[in-house]
């Protein structure tokens, strides 16, 4: 059975350019969906520098890692963690240190299983700042990219160049999420528009999260979007996660904020 015949969905969070917070919507859309009563989990594939424990408060929980179930070593009811905030979500760490070749198909059954056994509905896939060294093994067992920009010109282009690679590896579901936007830098014309980044990515958009500092400070202690509820950020993630899974939703429905001035822009 080919991949995207699998009833579980793998979604790729991804982006050439390291900075863009790939790790917080990972954490946040992975939450998100568990509210929406899906069970999902958030799997850390950036090897060597894994930061998702720590936005999504597991530094002192993690024991085993992805990589230990790949080898056999561990099984994978011991190594991935469940949510104490919600029964939905599970986490699975990646490892501070891995030299070893990967097998894709060996990886793509290993994650087959291990959703057999969690009855997990997603596999939220977070990359590294330097996405390209893993992407040709997770691009064959993912079935959506949600590549995530800035207003930053380099980042603007590098979800350029990510799209085109990823299209290349054969991920043709490609959805772009414009991270930290920041409204005001718009209108006073100092940062591009949605439309503006729209059309230099050649993306089309699933979400925009807004910029907050409420979310920054979440993550220095290992909290998640659900205790920012009903304000426009916890919004803003509950509308992706909603057109993730299909539902059409307003661009900025819901919302407190008028934003509607800077969305032709």
């Amino acid at each position: 059975m080919g991949f995207s015949a699998l009833k579980f969905k793998t979604v790729l969070v991804t982006s050439f350019k390291g900075g863009v917070g790939k790790s917080t919507v990972t954490a946040n859309i992975s939450m998100m969906l568990a509210h929406l009563n899906y069970r999902v989990l958030a799997l850390d594939c950036d090897f060597n520098m894994r930061c998702l424990d720590l936005i999504m408060g597991y530094e002192n929980s993690v024991v085993y890692d992805i990589c230990d179930i790949l080898a056999g070593r561990i099984s994978a009811e011991r190594a991935i963690l469940n949510d104490s905030r919600n029964k939905n979500l599970f986490f699975c760490a990646a490892p501070y240190n891995f030299k070893e070749t990967i097998d894709a198909s060996h990886f793509a059954a290993t994650l087959s299983d291990i959703a057999g056994i969690f009855n997990l509905d997603y596999i939220i896939i977070d990359t590294p700042g330097d996405a390209l060294s893993m992407l040709p093994l997770i691009a064959k067992i993912s079935n959506r990219a949600l590549i995530v920009a800035t207003h930053q010109p380099a980042s603007v282009r590098a979800a350029e160049r990510t799209s085109v690679t990823l299209d290349e590896l054969g991920i043709t579901d490609r959805r772009l999420i414009i991270n930290r936007f920041d409204a005001s830098a718009v209108k006073k014309g100092t940062r591009p528009g949605i439309i503006d980044i729209i059309d230099r990515t050649y993306i089309q958009l699933i979400g925009v999260i807004p910029y907050d500092t409420a979310l920054s400070e979440l993550q220095e202690r290992g909290a998640l979007i659900d205790e920012l509820d009903k304000t426009d950020i916890w919004t803003a993630f509950y509308n992706t996660a909603t057109r993730l899974i299909g539902r059409s939703v307003p661009l900025f429905h819901d919302f407190k904020n008028t934003y509607k001035s800077v969305v032709l822009k």
